[in-house]
């Protein structure tokens, strides 16, 4: 009876049935509302007759799938487990799934845009390469189809139901078997050869193919015919006048019937074409990021009207003060990179909180008062008023700290961790540059906030980088940051984090 009193155990755990939104031999999914009215999913597996350690272990893996935090997978919220059941509960995606989306393109007889189909693809290749780092690829998903690809309200696409294919299952024996949508099925799987990560790539290809055709890449009467067509038919080939040569060669490269030939998710991700889209993917969550948690803005005013050249400050929240910079490129829009950030376009809305001129080479127009209105005080931070343009146009001022050239750095290993404040010698600057270390891996390789493209094995890191030293202080106080109160100069403006370097997840691969 208590097993099936599902409405009294969500209660006891703070969540409120509103409806079924799927079933199956594993148990059920349940839209649900918590107390403070969020509306979640709530995936129920019976685990009434499993072993007392084949529980243990199912609840293991709902706890490291809870450990997850990217923007392109569905995030799991908690688990628990009583009365013989197995609760997930992650995040509601309002959006529907892929397999909705295909469908209505197929009965308006629509195609998709190649944009969109390339910016979902990208966004599930950027969640398939962040599953496999942090779980060590130990974890497979084994069930990637459309209906797997939910969408938000404001059309992103997230990965989710990835590793609950090992949950229902228990035990490690699964791995051998074949799980998942046989249209989606790699030929080694249908052979019943081991699971590997070769064969998610293959369901990628299935999805881009599905995703353009509006139909499967491979179709049959029955289950055998299907296995036929999969292992030795004739391979799916997008037509020539729908999408560009780009698409359709991938697509040819992901169903590649040799696993061993098939790109990894980091190559995929190394891609120019797919490196554009992570790009102004990354340009469009840090905007609206800033512009989410800017509710004060002293920049404003001149924001988006830096010329290349102009020296400025930018407030790093990593090293907690207003470092020097010089913009290096613009574009139409107002954006700007810095050589403090060579590889980072900085938007308008950013700029106007965490970028001012320097007060002491001041740029060609003078900053506007921002509070005429208010009796002619300049907001709290904001650099007096320049009065004229100076002639220099030399890089950033580097601290007395980086004068070493890199063969003058003490050699040996050195284990950095996520987070710590360095220095990375530029061969282009001829210097040495402050960074943060975003990301490391367990052989020692890193990816800091300067290359955030590229990981720098531990061999190379001896000549390139080192320990930063401490900040120079400046005799000029650093201006607070907005919202961060008096008494505060200089603290990180919040919540500036791009959510695509949140929780341990890179937007490309090592």
């Amino acid at each position: 009876m208590a097993h099936n009193d599902v409405a009294g155990l969500l209660q006891r755990h703070g969540y409120k049935e509103l409806k079924k939104v799927g079933e199956g031999s594993f148990g059920k999914a349940l839209l649900v509302q918590s107390d403070d009215g969020s509306k979640l999913i709530c995936k129920m597996v019976d685990v009434s007759k499993a072993s007392k350690k084949e529980q243990a272990d199912a609840v293991k893996e709902g706890r490291l799938l809870a450990k997850l935090n990217h923007p392109y997978i569905v995030r799991y919220r908690e688990n628990f487990q009583q009365s013989g059941w197995l609760c997930i509960v992650m995040d509601y995606c309002e959006g529907g799934d892929l397999t909705g989306r295909i469908k209505e393109a197929k009965k308006n007889r629509q195609s998709i845009p190649e944009g969109q189909v390339l910016r979902w693809f990208t966004q599930a290749i950027m969640a398939l390469n962040t599953v496999a780092d942090i779980h060590d690829k130990h974890i497979l998903h084994r069930d990637l189809k459309p209906g797997n690809f939910f969408l938000s309200k404001d059309g992103v696409m997230k990965m989710g139901d990835f590793g609950i294919a090992k949950v229902l299952a228990c035990t490690i024996a699964v791995a051998q078997t074949q799980i998942g949508t046989p249209y989606y099925l790699s030929p080694e799987l249908c052979q019943e050869k081991p699971y590997a990560w070769s064969s998610d790539i293959w369901a990628m290809g299935c999805i881009l193919y599905e995703l353009c055709a509006l139909k499967v890449p491979f179709d049959a009467a029955n289950i055998p015919s299907l296995v036929q067509k999969i292992c030795k038919g004739a391979l799916p080939h997008l037509p020539e006048n729908t999408y560009s040569a780009f698409v359709r060669q991938l697509v040819i490269r992901l169903l590649n019937r040799d696993p061993k030939l098939r790109p990894s998710t980091d190559d995929i991700l190394e891609l120019p074409k797919i490196k554009d889209i992570m790009r102004e993917m990354l340009d469009e969550c840090r905007e609206k990021a800033v512009e989410a948690d800017a509710t004060s803005a002293p920049y404003q005013d001149r924001a988006g009207k830096y010329c290349k050249g102009d020296m400025v400050e930018y407030h790093s929240a990593a090293h907690k003060d207003w470092l020097p910079a010089v913009i290096i490129d613009v574009d139409d829009s107002g954006k700007i990179v810095m050589d403090l950030k060579p590889n980072t376009w900085v938007g308008v809305a950013e700029q106007a909180v965490k970028i001012r001129p320097r007060e002491d080479h001041a740029s060609a127009e003078p900053v506007p008062d921002t509070t005429a209105q208010g009796g002619g005080r300049r907001p709290s931070g904001a650099p007096a008023a320049p009065s004229k343009r100076a002639g220099s146009r030399a890089a950033s001022p580097a601290p007395a700290a980086m004068g070493k050239s890199p063969s003058q750095i003490p050699s040996g290993p050195t284990t950095y961790c996520k987070g710590d404040p360095v220095e990375y010698h530029s061969s282009s600057h001829g210097d040495w540059l402050p960074a943060v270390v975003i990301m490391t891996n367990d052989e020692g390789d890193l990816i800091i906030d300067l290359k955030p493209n590229t990981w720098i094995p531990k061999a190379e890191q001896a000549g390139r980088v080192r320990r930063a030293a401490p900040p120079a202080r400046s005799s000029r106080a650093p201006s607070p940051m907005p919202g961060t109160g008096a008494g505060r100069p200089g603290a990180p403006p919040r919540g500036r984090e791009s959510p695509l370097l949140r929780g341990g997840a890179a937007i490309v691969g090592k």
